[in-house]
């Protein structure tokens, strides 16, 4: 399955489908044909949230100034000082 949405409209779309499982009475086969929809927006929107937050940055101040790490990079240099 290709995914055609942006983040926000697939999260949209699993609340849908959500509750359609929840609140309609559907046969057997529709049912099983949302959940596996919903366990592929699930996963399109966990790889896009892994890959903003790789995007992300923080500024440190260092002895030099002041420059960009990444998220991960901060944190360990938080950590360890």
């Amino acid at each position: 399955m290709t995914i055609e949405y942006s983040f926000e409209e697939a999260l949209k779309k699993v609340e849908e489908i959500i509750k359609a499982l929840e609140e309609k009475d559907l046969d057997l086969e529709k049912a099983l044909s949302l959940y596996e929809e919903g366990l592929t927006l699930i996963t399109f929107c966990e790889e896009k949230l892994k890959e903003a937050r790789q995007r992300v940055e923080v500024i440190l101040k260092g002895k030099e100034g002041f420059y960009l790490k990444s998220l991960e990079e901060a944190k360990n240099i938080l950590k360890n000082g």
